[in-house]
This record gives structure tokens, C-alpha cells and sequence, in this order.
């Protein structure tokens, strides 16, 4: 079977299969009526052609490359090329509740607000096998009426509590439970790391705590509660980065959790292992007064955010990792050895030493907020102004000629909040994005009557294909061109002309 005809069937396979999900949604129809139904239309195909496109749709987001892909073939005028694909989105958001009574009680007690939330955080968990792969999303309580804080993305695109809606009701009062996810992240050992900032407005209702789910059971494992000593009345923990340092194959026990207090301009560092935390502070944590104003698509508005976005060089047994990390009101980005981090030393004197954290001399255009570095230490971060995704390949210098642009786009790609790597089902690495139109919720401009909210995937073998971001300096791979002189502090200078080395 030719390509094209190849893509053709699929094409009209998979809008059957669209058709049988959405009769199942019809409730003037019954179950079995539907079966036999969407039975007769799939019995037309061949049952090996069936298997293929079953084994292709399992893959997690291959399922939405497969169907792009196929529609573009068989109708051209769908075939323009999107550097990032729109997954899912939304005017405003709309939640699963245990039963209608529950969804009346929230909206009497302004646990939900419709119009309300804003999603701020996305990860995906590919599963293998027949278990269809998770999105989750994030819904931080900086204003009421948001009644989940983490759920999934269902298929029609409302979110569903994580892990049950238990965790999120009684707002207030359920310290148990979840107060307020600003992000998230799924480490290599398929846990689920999820930054509880205990407040709810600008009230700390509940302390901080760390928590991690076994995403193969949905159930808590680890629960951290903030110390007093290691927050303050202005602190927010709203960045989780995962460090799994394992000691042989299959070790997941070695794991320091970095978390960006986004307010009071702190990281905090959680030995997992050993159950400790302690409070970091250095000068580079704090806001910039003279990037604290705001542009996007024409509305400005001011927010003076210290430390935010973080993102971990690639891990290789025996070698420290670095954290690049930068403020949101702030054009610089800067990079530490985490065996500075890691210190607990910290515990008595939260001061970092003035010299052990170097800010690049270059700077971005404009501001940023999350960001996330692959395997190949190749960097992904958004940009304000214009609304873009860019690509930095850390083995050369922090500089705007070796920034190069993933996907632009002044209206689907405003503040992109979310920056994940993902691993699929197949190994591969994909580049996840959630966007909103964060400048309209802060000058009260937001409306339901247009698209404010955004989830964009693509696999990043597809987005470096022809991307500068892919080459290193003189042809070599792998993270940093040049390394690292290792010290017994780790600070040692090395003089080189290209890449973070050059400031270590």
C-alpha cells in the first residue's frame, strides 16, 4: 500500500475511531447499540492495519502526530508545518467533581468560581502498554474559586482531581491534603514530585510540603512538611527540579529536591533521603526593579518575582550537575554547581558564598519563565516579548546569536508558564509547553469568549532537525564543550572562550 493511500485509510480509520468516542459521550443511545455500531464500521479494516494503528495511538502524543499527520495527507490545505502542535485548549476551565451535589457545595462556598482558574504548570506520564498516557496539569490558589489545584486532562479536557478530589476540598483546612500546586515534575523513577505552597491568596493556610505519588499507583510516598525555619511570611515555593543521583542501576533513594521560593528569593534544598531540608539565600535570587514591567501583545502590568525558572544539566555518573536558573523579572541567566547546593551546612547560615553563583555577562531580550534542558544539554525557554519558544545549546556561549527560535507565535505562545522535557514510550524526548494569556488575567482583561490557555508538544528530534540549537561548538556533543576543572569546592576557574565552563 502506497504512502498516500496508506494515510488515507488511517485518516479515515481514526475518524471513526473520533466518531465511536464521541457516540459513546451520547446518552440517547445505548451502550450496546453503540458497540454494535462502531463494531460494524471498524470490521470494514483489515485486523493487522487495526493492530498497527492501536500500537501507534499508544505511544502517548503519537496519537495526535498520527492524526495531524494523516489529515494533512489526505487534505493539503491542513498540511502547514506548526513547530509546536496545539494538544489542548481552553477559554477557561472546566473541572470533574465527585457528583453534582460536591460541584454545588464548591460554588456555595466559593471553592469554585467559574471564569477563576489559571493553569500555570504542565508534565506528561506516558504509560506502556494499554494504560492511555496522563497530562497533568496545575491550578495554583493565588485567587479563589479554583477547586482542584493538580489534576489530569480527561479526554473532552476537563481536569479531574490527583489524586482524588479529596485531596483538594476544604480549602483552608485539609493541610492533609493539597492547599496550592504552582508546578510539578515527574522524575526517571516515575515519581511524581508535586511543591505544596500552603497558601491560598496571600494567606499561608497550611505549611509548605514536598510531596511525591508512585505514578504506577497513584499512592504518596514521600511527604515532606516545610520547617518554620525554612520559610518566612513572604516565601513561595513554586518550582520543583528533581535530582536523582543514583549510586548503581535502578537507585532512586539518592534524590535532592530544588525548590525556588519565587517571593522571598530562596531555594530550598530537600535530601530526600535523609529526610532534611535547609534554606539557601544569594543576591542572584532577587528581582530586577528594572525588569519588573511586563509587555505582552500590547498589555503591560508590573510583578516583581524573584527566582523561578530552573532547569538541571543532563546527569553522568561521577560528574557534579549544574542548575541554570534565572528571576522572572530578570534578563540574565545564572549557574551554580549543585554541590554548592547540597552542602547542609546551609542549615546554620542560609548564605550562599557571594562568588559560588555566576550570572552570564549576556542577557535575553526580554523576560522568561520556565525552562527545561534535555538529554543533550540542548535549553528550551520562552520569551515575553515577542511570544516565542527558543532553543540554547549550553556548550556555547549565553548570548542572543545562540538563541534560536523553536516556534513564534504573538497570540498562542503568550507567557509560557509550563517547559517540560518528556520521555515517551519509545524513548524518545518531547518538548511540552503550556501558555496562557497570563497579561489579560493580571490588567483584567481576561475573557471566556477567546482562547487564553494552551498545551503544545512536539518531539524534539522533530524541532532540531534543521535547528543551529543541535551543533556544538566544533562538532562536538554532549553537555558542555568544554569541562569542568572538578575541585574540591567545585568553583575552580578553567579559562575557556564558549559555554557555562567558562564562568566554573
Amino acid at each position: 500500500m502506497g504512502l498516500q493511500k496508506m494515510c488515507f485509510v488511517g485518516a479515515k480509520l481514526i475518524l471513526v475511531v473520533i466518531f465511536c468516542i464521541h457516540v459513546k459521550q451520547v446518552t440517547m443511545v445505548s451502550i450496546f447499540e453503540r458497540e454494535e455500531y462502531c463494531g460494524v464500521l471498524l470490521s470494514q479494516y483489515d485486523p493487522h492495519l487495526l493492530d498497527t494503528f492501536k500500537l501507534e495511538m499508544s505511544q502517548g502524543i503519537e496519537r495526535f502526530f498520527l492524526l495531524s499527520y494523516c489529515l494533512a495527507c489526505c487534505w493539503p490545505g491542513l498540511g502547514a508545518k506548526s513547530d509546536l502542535r496545539v494538544v489542548r485548549q481552553w477559554a477557561e476551565l472546566d473541572f470533574v467533581f465527585p457528583s453534582e451535589e460536591a460541584k454545588q457545595i464548591a460554588i456555595q462556598k466559593r471553592y469554585y468560581v467559574p471564569g477563576n482558574s489559571v493553569p500555570i504548570d504542565v508534565d506528561v506520564h506516558h504509560r506502556q502498554g494499554p494504560y492511555p498516557s496522563r497530562i497533568f496539569v496545575t491550578n495554583p490558589r493565588f485567587d479563589v474559586g479554583r477547586p482542584i489545584t493538580l489534576g489530569t486532562v480527561d479526554e473532552s479536557g476537563r481536569i479531574v482531581a490527583y489524586p482524588d478530589y479529596s485531596w483538594h476540598d476544604n480549602q483552608g483546612s485539609n493541610c492533609a491534603g493539597m492547599s496550592s500546586v504552582f508546578r510539578v515534575a515527574i522524575d526517571e523513577c516515575q515519581r511524581l514530585w508535586v511543591m505544596d505552597a500552603g497558601k491560598i491568596e496571600d494567606k499561608q493556610v497550611c505549611p509548605p510540603q514536598l510531596l511525591a505519588f508512585d505514578l504506577a499507583t497513584d499512592q504518596l510516598i514521600y511527604r515532606h512538611v516545610v520547617n518554620s525555619s525554612n520559610y518566612v511570611e513572604q516565601s513561595l515555593y513554586v518550582t520543583p527540579i528533581v535530582d536523582v543521583r543514583p549510586r548503581g542501576p535502578g537507585d532512586c533513594a539518592n534524590t535532592f529536591v530544588y525548590v525556588a521560593d519565587v517571593s522571598a528569593f530562596s531555594i530550598l534544598v530537600v535530601d530526600v533521603m535523609r529526610d532534611q531540608a535547609w534554606r539557601t539565600t544569594h543576591r542572584l535570587f532577587y528581582p530586577f526593579p528594572s525588569r519588573g514591567t511586563f509587555t505582552i501583545d500590547g498589555e503591560s502590568f508590573d510583578l516583581m518575582d524573584g527566582i523561578l525558572g530552573m532547569a538541571l544539566s543532563p546527569y553522568h555518573p561521577g560528574r557534579d550537575r549544574f542548575l541554570y536558573f534565572h528571576s522572572l523579572a530578570a534578563t540574565t541567566e545564572n549557574v551554580v554547581n549543585t554541590k554548592v547546593l547540597r552542602n547542609n551546612s546551609y542549615m546554620h547560615d542560609p548564605s550562599i558564598d557571594p562568588d559560588a553563583i555566576y550570572v552570564f555577562p549576556k542577557q535575553r531580550s526580554s523576560q522568561s519563565a520556565a525552562e527545561a534542558i534535555d538529554r543533550n544539554g540542548i535549553m528550551y525557554f520562552g520569551l515575553m516579548d515577542p511570544p516565542s519558544i527558543l532553543c540554547w545549546n549550553t556548550a556555547t556561549e549565553f548570548s542572543s546569536q545562540n538563541f534560536h527560535t523553536v516556534a513564534a507565535d504573538k497570540e498562542t505562545l503568550q507567557f509560557a508558564s509550563g517547559v517540560k522535557i518528556v520521555l515517551n514510550a519509545r524513548g524518545e524526548e518531547e518538548l511540552w509547553v503550556l501558555t496562557s494569556s497570563f497579561q489579560r488575567l493580571m490588567t483584567g482583561t481576561l475573557s471566556a469568549d477567546r482562547i487564553n490557555f494552551r498545551i503544545h508538544a512536539e518531539k524534539v528530534p522533530i524541532i532540531l532537525a534543521n535547528s543551529p540549537c543541535k551543533d556544538s561548538p566544533n562538532g562536538r556533543k554532549g553537555y558542555h564543550a568544554n569541562l569542568v576543572d572538578r575541585s574540591s569546592d567545585g568553583h575552580t576557574y578553567r579559562p575557556s572562550r564558549y559555554g557555562s565552563a567558562s564562568y566554573l
